[in-house]
């Protein structure tokens, strides 16, 4: 009789194991760290492509630097190679002090050397903060001020 007994329990305790919900994990939203967008920029006298990166610092403290990671693509929408390194992206640095609610307009020449570039990506920025703490901006994080396709216009410098 204590077998069955037994037996019964460990059924009971099993299937009510079963029934205990686990909480579901809460969602953590962050808030968007910088508002950026980048145009490409035709050199007349250098046949190369540079970049003009307009952004302000939305983030709540000041930024020692931002590293900005972009893609360019030719009229054929292939990715273009930087004219430095053998990497599918470029990578341009601001130094700062950065502060919070500063807005800026910087320009790199000569980081491509494809003339056909039609368009440039701004994939993430790279946050470096005064204190050496470092964030990325993507996706949410990373805000545009562009509203709809503008890739194709150009700048000549």
């Amino acid at each position: 009789m204590k077998i069955w007994k037994t037996t019964l329990l460990s059924i009971i305790a099993i299937s009510l194991i079963g029934c205990v919900t686990k909480p579901k994990p809460v969602a953590v939203v962050y808030p968007p760290l910088l508002i950026a967008d980048a145009s490409p920029i035709i050199s007349s006298s250098k046949h190369s492509v540079g970049v003009k990166v307009n952004f302000e610092n939305i983030a709540s403290a000041d930024l020692s630097y931002a590293r900005f990671k972009l893609t360019a693509y030719d009229s054929a929408g292939i990715s273009v190679n930087p004219k430095k390194g053998n990497r599918k992206s470029a990578y341009v640095r601001l130094a700062g002090p950065i502060s919070p609610g500063k807005t800026q307009s910087t320009t790199w020449s000569n980081t491509w050397k494809n003339k056909d570039i039609q368009c440039i990506s701004l994939d993430e920025v790279e946050l470096i903060y005064i204190d050496g703490s470092v964030e990325t901006a993507t996706g949410t994080r990373l805000l545009s001020n562009n509203s709809g396709q503008n890739c194709l216009k150009k700048s000549v410098y």
